[in-house]
């Protein structure tokens, strides 16, 4: 079904069995002194289990502190730390992939809070962009040790067998920092022209080779852009990417430079391969394998990279978090069966924004360990009752069923999704309806009996008389105590979303500037009508992940939305939104319409009704909350019966 996926292909003298490779992803999951735990080897061994033909484990540090890039991340920069990393190149291998390590130093981007209160370095010392702090600049004997510090540990890596290495030299770190010129002013043989820039990272997979030997390969993660003015361009890369080739590497996996986390860590409104173009540049300039990377989501899609001699390889990394084994159901021809990562970037919060072992909406297995993660199937078999066919409901769905339980799901819409189909409606949210389509394949396979467009009441539930409850009845939308908020010219955000009612030319205030609020901005105004967002508080999507809500405030700016912050909404009339401001003085905000986007409740009615059962209420029905408290829930909910 996919030829070119399921291709045997070489890196250097290293042979996969297909051309799916999983790109390092910071876990979180090491232990805090850098050890490897077991948790890390059961995330690994899992991917590697589910058929993809290379691992490469997320980014080592090479020299602690001063290379430490993470809140739990490996180390290698010790020879007492190989027996843990054998014991990982072991589970990989058992699982049947071929295991590679990135070694990395983020050089002037070291987070302070990881390095034990000493100077980031660079190879200038040049303030970082974040926030103005001047790192140490590398002398030239400092430089030959950094060298030094990477070929140890490659040396370390082969001997805790792993089959290769990657250097990292894109993101924003160390190596990237020696290519550009936009961080790189040494007037030593390391700076200048191309030629000194690239030396530092030629001399690594040089000496890396003059120790390992040929045979051992070296994968270089590259800048193919900076992103930024005065930066590094494609033309660079193909340049840099030829003296790599010249110097003995045998990969070359581009990516992005100094340039900001939005374009490496897409939001959900990226479209699918788009960083595709990267790969097929340095394709143009090299003979070595080049690895396409970013929003690969769907075999058919790698597929076509490949047919099209785009890229050599193909980099599965949110996909596979999401999905370890979607290398074999692509294989087997089951892409329906394949839980899509959708981009919501909750795993980026994770790592990046909380300092958290990394977790994933989709699957609630990330992070959490073997025992954990372990679904037994139940010695005596119970009849189980669903009510609700959310995220929640349909998990505890999945789950039950996959245990042994006889479940049957209901659902009072005609299809299935709960509040999903109403956040898939604004710009950029339709990977959403993948979770829907993904369950709607899953639960009739799994045996699942599904009844839509039923309600349940209390006293048909105990007609039925299951052994387990679980209530996943979801929210309902939160109507404040405004005067006029039932007047003609009033609408609710989830009612408009769900009905994708469609409006041009009219002037809108939307009542709350959360994530329904500034989404169902960006939906109407995409439409070509007027909106202005009023918010009571200060702080925009505080509650939004990043880069999203960058993205978000972009496109609402790009369509002339008006957000006024530090308004009280006082109440709704006929010619548009009374609201107060913090200095007490009153104004109208003229619209046509008001939309009420101030949230929601949870729907638990029916669980109070039932406590005489003791049912198990998951998911909005408890709170109002995100996906990955939903399925999470729905998962544990089901696991426990």
């Amino acid at each position: 079904m996919f030829p070119s996926l399921f291709e045997s292909g070489s890196i250097g003298t290293m042979t996969l069995k297909n051309r799916l490779i999983m790109p390092p992803i910071s876990t979180n999951l090491a232990a805090k002194d850098g050890t490897v735990s077991e948790a890390l080897v059961f995330h690994y061994a899992e991917r590697a289990r589910g058929g993809v033909g290379l691992i490469t484990v997320e980014n080592v540090c090479i020299a602690y502190p001063l290379a430490r890039h993470g809140a739990a991340q490996p180390r290698i920069d010790d020879d007492a730390f190989i027996p843990g990393l054998r014991r990982l190149a072991d589970a990989i291998h058992e699982g049947g992939a071929k295991a590679a390590v990135e070694l990395t130093h983020p050089g002037m981007n070291a987070g302070l809070r990881y390095i034990a209160g000493e100077t980031p370095v660079a190879p200038s010392a040049m303030p970082r962009p974040k926030d103005g702090l001047i790192p140490r600049s590398l002398s030239h004997e400092e430089v030959m040790e950094v060298i030094g510090e990477y070929v140890e540990a490659a040396r370390r890596a082969r001997q805790a067998g792993f089959d290769a290495v990657e250097l990292q030299a894109c993101h924003g770190l160390l190596i990237n920092q020696f290519l550009s010129p936009l961080t790189n002013k040494r007037q030593d043989e390391y700076g200048g022209d191309r030629e000194n820039r690239i030396r530092f990272l030629l001399e690594i997979v040089e000496g890396i080779k003059y120790y390992l030997g040929f045979d051992f390969p070296v994968m270089v993660r590259l800048v193919a852009e900076d992103l930024l003015e005065g930066g590094l361009t494609l033309e660079d890369s193909r340049w840099f990417a030829r003296r790599l080739e010249e110097a003995g590497s045998d990969a070359i996996h581009p990516d992005f430079g100094l340039g900001g986390k939005e374009k490496r860590l897409e939001p959900m409104p990226y479209p699918q391969a788009w960083r595709v173009y990267l790969a097929e540049e340095i394709k143009t300039a090299v003979s070595i394998p080049v690895i396409a990377v970013g929003v690969i989501r769907e075999p058919q899609v790698a597929e076509e990279i490949l047919g099209a001699g785009k890229a050599d390889f193909v980099a599965l990394g949110r996909a596979l978090i999401a999905d370890p084994d979607w290398p074999n159901k692509a294989r087997a021809g089951e892409v329906a069966a394949i839980r899509r990562c959708i981009g919501c970037n909750e795993c980026v919060v994770a790592r990046h924004v909380e300092d958290a072992p990394l977790r994933c909406s989709l699957n609630a297995t990330v992070g959490r360990g073997a025992e954990t993660c372990r679904l037994e199937r139940a010695v005596v078999p119970k009849r189980v009752l669903i009510i609700g066919g959310g995220p929640a409901g349909m998990e505890a769905a999945r789950v039950a069923a996959l245990r042994g339980h006889r479940v049957t799901l209901y659902e009072q819409e005609p299809r299935l999704g709960g509040m999903l189909n109403v956040a898939a409606v604004p710009p950029g949210k339709d990977k959403l309806n993948w979770i829907t389509e993904y369950f709607a394949h899953e639960l009739p396979r799994l045996g699942v009996e599904v009844h839509l467009g039923e309600t349940l009441e209390a006293e048909r539930v105990r007609a039925l008389k299951p052994d387990v409850v679980i209530v996943a009845t979801g929210s309902e939308p939160a109507i404040p105590d405004i005067p006029g908020v039932d007047g003609p010219n009033v609408l609710v955000a989830q009612e408009l979303l769900a009905r994708q009612m469609r409006f041009t030319g009219q002037r809108f205030a939307v009542v709350g500037g959360g994530m329904l609020g500034l989404e169902t901005a960006a939906y109407l105004a995409a439409q070509g009508n007027g909106v202005t967002v009023l918010k009571r508080y200060e702080t925009i999507g505080r509650s939004i992940e990043p880069l999203y809500r960058d993205y978000l405030l972009r496109e609402l700016e790009k369509h002339g939305v008006e957000i006024m912050t530090r308004v009280e909404v006082e109440a709704i009339q006929a010619d548009g939104v009374l609201v107060r401001d913090e200095a007490g003085e009153e104004r109208v905000v003229p619209a046509d319409l008001a939309v009420l986007a101030r949230g929601a409740t949870p729907s638990n009615e029916l669980a109070h009704a039932l406590q005489g059962l003791g049912p198990i209420v998951i998911g909005d029905s408890v709170q109002p909350r995100k996906i990955v408290n939903a399925i999470a829930e729905g998962f544990l909910a089901a696991q426990s019966i």
